[in-house]
């Protein structure tokens, strides 16, 4: 599954995570300005924060060193729980870059695990 085909589907389940106060959140490691195209582009209901300096994606782990196709620093596909606390609850790491978690995963995992938030790193 794509990085896009991703983002349509959490697009598709974020009414039904709001019904369950869990505010859903994308992270990139792109500038701003991406972000907010592909926000407008894909009619995405959730925002797209840009980590550009690599610190959330570092501190949870998720930094895959030289991944992107120039050698940049990216981050692992990811989608992680968290819960009012400010605890994880639940993490999924893609392997690979093509190993997208399909949404209905995360809607399923959010009820369970009490989460407030979803992070989807990409």
């Amino acid at each position: 599954m794509s990085c896009q085909a991703e983002l349509r589907g959490l697009g598709a389940i974020n009414d039904d995570l709001a019904r369950l106060g869990v505010k859903l959140i994308a992270v990139s490691v792109d500038p701003p300005r991406r972000s907010r195209e592909v926000v407008k582009r894909g009619r995405l209901p959730f925002p797209i924060l840009a980590d550009e300096q690599r610190i959330l994606t570092s501190s949870l782990g998720l930094l895959h060193k030289a991944g992107g196709l120039d050698g940049t620093d990216i981050a692992l596909p990811a989608h992680v729980l968290i819960d009012g606390e400010r605890r994880i609850r639940w993490k999924y790491v893609a392997d690979r870059i093509q190993n997208r978690l399909a949404a209905e995963r995360v809607l399923e995992s959010s009820p369970q695990l009490a989460a407030e938030f979803c992070l989807c790193l990409m």
